[in-house]
């Protein structure tokens, strides 16, 4: 596996490589899209996002928020976002991107190559943190995590979980890379709609650039380990405040 290194300076505008889908401008004081109103939650993060050409709107002038993204949409957003270099062309048309992933570490040989399925929240942020370690200062605190089971997390649904993830959400929810839900879940198994999608990397953008002591979740993580759970998820509870 190469490293990021200098890969990871800045980020580019690439084409979509997903048919039908069509570029838009840079954010602007009315909405870019149709069906995102002024108010809509994940307005400005679509709106770099798209300034930034990792994901685009469709001819219809709508971004489709609500619409599930694929494994394969997500892990061509993820290398573009990150400017990863990788084969243009081909069949299908995400293999250049899948094959970039693997190299750098994002996609690992135990995931689902049913790339054209819909992507669950528990494989984003299995990229996302992969995507997240590999800047030694975050892999520091993954590797600290090595030995927490899912009982160790604050989490109502923490069952749902496997202990070889757990490392992994941990590490993207203590750097704020994703966030619970206001009824204390973490919902692994959802399925994630393009604006969840676009939300997610723009924080993994933003926290990726962090100095990981500046992350209060990720520190509470880090020295309480497997008493974190006996706080009855008072994170979650003052971040929903």
């Amino acid at each position: 596996m190469r490293k990021m290194g200098a890969l990871f300076v800045g980020l580019s505008v690439a084409s979509c490589g997903v048919s039908g889908l069509v570029g838009a401008t840079a954010a602007t004081a009315e909405p870019l899209f149709k069906d995102i109103s002024k108010r809509h939650w994940a307005r400005s993060q679509i709106e770099r996002a798209i300034s930034q050409g990792y994901v685009e709107g469709y001819p219809d002038g709508t971004f489709n928020a609500k619409a599930p993204v694929t494994r394969a949409e997500f892990t061509k957003m993820l290398v573009d976002a990150l400017r990863l270099p990788h084969s243009q062309g081909g069949l299908p048309w995400y293999q250049g991107y899948i094959s970039a992933a693997l190299e750098f570490g994002l996609l690992d040989e135990t995931d689902s190559t049913d790339y054209a399925k819909p992507i669950k929240r528990i494989e984003m942020i299995r990229m996302l943190s992969r995507a997240l370690a590999l800047e030694a200062p975050y892999r520091e605190y993954l590797e600290s995590f090595g030995a927490f089971k899912k009982d160790d997390m604050p989490f109502a649904d923490r069952l749902q979980f496997q202990n070889r993830d757990v490392p992994g959400i941990a590490l993207a929810y203590g750097s704020g890379v994703v966030n619970g839900y206001p009824d204390q879940t973490m919902q692994i198994h959802r399925i994630a709609t393009r604006s969840e999608t676009v939300v997610m990397i723009e924080s993994f953008l933003e926290v990726r650039t962090l100095d990981p002591l500046t992350r209060e979740r990720l520190l509470t993580f880090s020295s309480t380990g497997k008493t974190f759970a006996a706080t009855k998820i008072e994170a979650l509870e003052e971040e929903q405040e």
